[in-house]
């Protein structure tokens, strides 16, 4: 019996497919290890959103390449899409974004001929949709269902639409019979995500986000959905209306990405709201969900930011108040617009702001986790850590806590939050 591992880098979509892949290689008869063991195969799912991505993602296939010279080491992803001629010097196998589900055949392929294998596909101009099928979550207690793929954004800073293609979309009775099958293998919640997730449909013409949100609700019997990361654009009065709707069912937690904090930045990064558009949608998620959890995405040092436009960022956060903050350094990425602009910030001085913004998003983690202590949530068990159980509320805390009786994975208990030391929060199972 052959043995593979799978290193997952960046998003959940990846997770997703990766997860797929490993599903479609169990069923072939493989047997699933750790990264960090001896396997046959060695397969690492890339990512390419920032440089520092690219060298972790070279990193990842020269890592299993030395643990083990004799294995075959499959690269795929958004990396390699972009990259494939130098992902080629170090992996055996590269696929890239869309075909992934090759991923088998081509394993045969490579042990019967010993050829370097590049399969890839132009996204940009076949945009049709990979479907994949999970049967079982391997490594994650929560499931993540992808929905969507591609992106036409075009932020002047990004090179995933260049990696994903256009959008498409999922068939929406794939996406709801997987969740079906997963609910009945045990699963509490699903996490619906995509590379523009709230672009869901525009493709199909016949729905929307907020009508497939409806539809999970009603036919299914899911305890909890949960969405990945959409754009304020794409967060419509329909979308909030079914959320409100389904509350008790779904996650009270919005991802929505920033970016910047003036409307100078938002421009040049060819972002399509502008702070007080923004504001509003914030304030009228608020108005409808009291508790809610908003985290988001941050650039420090973009192209140009001068000294004010930073410290009109630093303003503009402490008004909304996030709940967490995904900080990254700008980080220039060739083929893209900002690539080529006049004004690129020093490394110090991106370095030095997004150390500010760090401490700030501390802070606000803080702030937020303290209004939570001595309220109780539904928490459903993912795993059990160091003597300590953990799990994720409808808003997003991530709470360990300990328990008298033994306690499974997808358990449901309720839990008081309690404390909160050293960036973890602690709870009490109560009855």
């Amino acid at each position: 019996m052959k043995t593979f591992s799978v290193m997952t880098l960046g998003c959940k979509v990846n997770s997703y497919e990766s997860e797929g892949i490993i599903n479609d290689l169990i069923s072939h008869g493989y047997l699933l290890k750790k990264f960090n063991e001896i396997c046959d195969i060695y397969i690492i799912n890339t990512c390419t959103v920032t440089s520092m991505s690219d060298q972790k993602s070279r990193h990842m296939i020269r890592n299993a390449k030395k643990r083990n010279p004799d294995a075959v080491v499959v690269a795929m992803g958004c990396y390699t899409q972009l990259l494939p001629n130098q992902a080629i010097e170090l992996a055996d196998i590269v696929l890239g974004t869309n075909n992934k589900l090759a991923c088998f055949d081509e394993i045969n392929n490579y042990l019967i001929n010993k050829d370097k294998i590049l399969h890839l596909t132009d996204v940009l101009s076949q945009p049709t949709y990979e479907d994949m099928k999970i049967n079982n979550l391997n490594t994650h207690t929560r499931g993540f269902i992808k929905i969507q793929d591609g992106c036409e954004n075009y932020c002047s800073y990004c090179a995933i639409p260049y990696s994903r293609g256009k959008i498409r979309s999922r068939n929406p009775e794939s996406i709801i019979n997987e969740i079906k099958e997963l609910v009945a293998s045990g699963t509490k919640e699903v996490i619906i995500s995509g590379i523009n997730t709230g672009t869901y449909g525009q493709d199909l013409k016949n729905i929307n986000l907020a009508k497939l949100i409806e539809r999970i609700m009603e036919e299914t019997s899911l305890f909890r959905l949960r969405m990945s990361s959409i754009e304020l654009k794409e967060i419509s009065d329909e979308l909030l209306d079914i959320i409100k709707k389904y509350e008790d069912r779904i996650a009270h937690h919005f991802h929505i990405p920033l970016q910047a904090g003036s409307d100078t930045v938002l421009k040049r990064m060819n972002r399509k709201y502008n702070m007080a558009e923004y504001k509003d949608i914030i304030r009228k998620i608020r108005s409808l969900f009291g508790n809610v959890a908003l985290t988001t995405d941050i650039l420090a040092g973009f192209v140009g930011e001068t000294e004010a436009e930073f410290k009109e960022l630093l303003t503009n956060l402490k008004e909304i108040n996030f709940y967490e903050m995904h900080v990254f350094p700008y980080s220039k990425r060739m083929g893209t617009k900002a690539y080529d602009m006049e004004g690129h910030i020093d490394e110090k001085i991106k370095d030095e702001r997004s150390h500010i913004l760090l401490d700030l998003s501390k802070e606000m983690r803080k702030n937020y986790i303290d209004e939570q202590i001595h309220q109780v949530f539904s928490i459903i068990v993912e795993n059990k850590k160091n003597g300590y159980y953990h799990g994720h509320t409808s808003n997003y805390l991530d709470v360990y806590f300990k328990s008298d009786e033994e306690l499974v994975p997808n358990s449901i208990v309720n839990v008081e939050i309690i404390d909160y030391i050293d960036d973890v929060i602690y709870g009490k199972v109560v009855k």
